[in-house]
């Protein structure tokens, strides 16, 4: 009887234990074959380049990860994830999106969380990218309409490392985030400091999600070394549900910021003073497990030399789920950027591909 007690004592603590604290495995795989065609055309010169392809990330990057949390009592919660993306047709480790390779190259960040919202330290998502693609159609993966445009706001960092992060609660549909990146970029007093602003990135959003309706207004800043100024994202997303159909709308603007421009000098990198981009698209339920989206995207970019880029984009893409964590998805992108002096480059992609969630 004593031995009967004992055991369901201990079993009863280690019941209590995993419901106050707990770790998750998850992960995605995603890959795809497709053909990617790319015509570049300058005065006096053209070239055209059909590469056939086994890529991964074509509805989301691979990766894998552990999240978890430990409940503190009076609704206060600890919580941290660890998250490395990796190249599922090579097996290549990723690198994030300010350059930097590491073991946990997408998220690596601890925190709390209450009724005061949410608090996070280390490398995690930016504000600004959380809402980023809540506008684009064609799932606002590799088929959607600005991905292969000129789309300088593109080239932001997403996931900076050396942050924090904070989060209000939601409140009537009602939330906003904010984050701030230290550069930590200073040397000792015997050296040459660099700009000691380098690397510092803050970025925000403020969103409404209820009902329908869902919009967003987010903001980014990035300090580059040797920079004037400082580049600004600045992005309104919105979507309307409809029940038979979803409508998507973004419009997008950067300053000061820099871009690989093919059309105007093959591979150099330029400057541009200002560039501005709108894109529309919808989604289209057909069925319990097929939904069709497509969209539009247009842009132009005005370079700090002078001239300017046009882009425009068209993309469609359908996916059909095979289960709650497996889907089929396929789809089409074409895009052109034109330049100036008859300078042009046109891209068109095809692809299908299977993606798993565990």
């Amino acid at each position: 009887m004593k031995k009967t007690l004992v055991a369901l004592a201990v079993l009863s603590a280690a019941g209590v234990a995993s419901a106050q604290s707990s770790v998750t495995l998850y992960g995605l795989a995603d890959a795809y074959v497709g053909s990617i065609n790319t015509k570049r055309t300058a005065p006096g010169a053209s070239t055209s380049l059909r590469q056939n392809v086994i890529n991964s990330g074509g509805f989301g990057s691979s990766r894998f990860g552990l999240t978890g949390g430990e409940d503190l009592g009076g609704g206060l919660k600890a919580n941290f994830q660890l998250e490395s993306g990796f190249d599922l047709s090579t097996g290549a480790g990723d690198t994030s999106s300010d350059g930097k390779s590491s073991v946990f190259s997408r998220q690596s960040w601890v925190g709390l969380s209450g009724g005061f919202g949410a608090l996070k330290l280390g490398r995690m998502y930016s504000p600004y990218d959380e809402v980023k693609g809540l506008g684009a159609g064609a799932f606002n993966e590799i088929f959607a309409p600005a991905n292969a445009n000129v789309w300088a706001s593109n080239n932001y960092i997403a996931n900076p490392g050396n942050s924090i992060y904070y989060t209000t609660p939601t409140i009537s549909g009602f939330s906003a985030a904010l984050s701030y990146s230290f550069g930590e970029n200073k040397t000792g007093p015997t050296g040459t400091p660099p700009n000691t602003d380098a690397g510092r990135i803050i970025s925000m959003n403020a969103r409404y999600a209820g009902g329908p309706v869902d919009v967003a207004l987010s903001h980014q800043q990035e300090k580059a070394n040797g920079a004037a100024a400082n580049v600004k994202f600045t992005q309104l997303n919105a979507s309307y549900d409809l029940s038979v159909v979803k409508l998507r709308a973004a419009f997008g603007q950067v300053k000061n910021g820099t871009t690989i421009l093919f059309p105007v000098a093959p591979a150099t990198t330029v400057a541009f003073n200002k560039s501005r981009e709108f894109q529309v698209g919808v989604d289209v339920p057909l069925g319990s497990a097929l939904t069709l989206s497509t969209g539009v995207a247009g842009g132009k970019l005005t370079l700090a030399s002078g001239g300017e880029v046009k882009s425009t984009g068209f993309g469609i893409a359908a996916k059909y789920a095979l289960s709650k964590r497996t889907f089929f998805y396929t789809g089409l992108l074409l895009a052109k950027n034109k330049g100036t002096g008859s300078r042009e480059i046109k891209t068109d992609v095809f692809a299908a591909g299977v993606q798993h969630q565990f």
